[in-house]
């Protein structure tokens, strides 16, 4: 998983590319699960050609979630990793 950004006080927003997985079809793999996340260029397209990446998944954070939250989230990219045949 590559995660972009290295901003010692960044809120919970997170913006990662995992494996070989277009982050639109990891948004709709996660969406099927109930987890929202956000997928494309966030307005932000030379970043994503320097990085050379198609887009990003990014994924928010906040108190309201639960450690069940996130941890049904993490299980769910390993799920994902196993769906689109991508064994990092």
């Amino acid at each position: 998983m590559r995660i972009f950004g290295e901003a010692p006080e960044r809120g919970g927003v997170i913006s990662f590319y995992l494996g070989n997985i277009h982050p639109h079809d990891m948004a709709q793999f996660l969406d099927n699960a109930g987890i929202a996340v956000r997928a494309g260029h966030h307005c932000a397209q030379p970043v994503m050609r320097k990085l050379n990446v198609p887009a990003t998944t990014r994924a928010s954070f906040y108190f309201y979630n639960t450690f069940e939250e996130i941890d049904r989230f993490i299980e769910q990219l390993d799920k994902a990793r196993e769906f689109f045949g991508d064994g990092i």
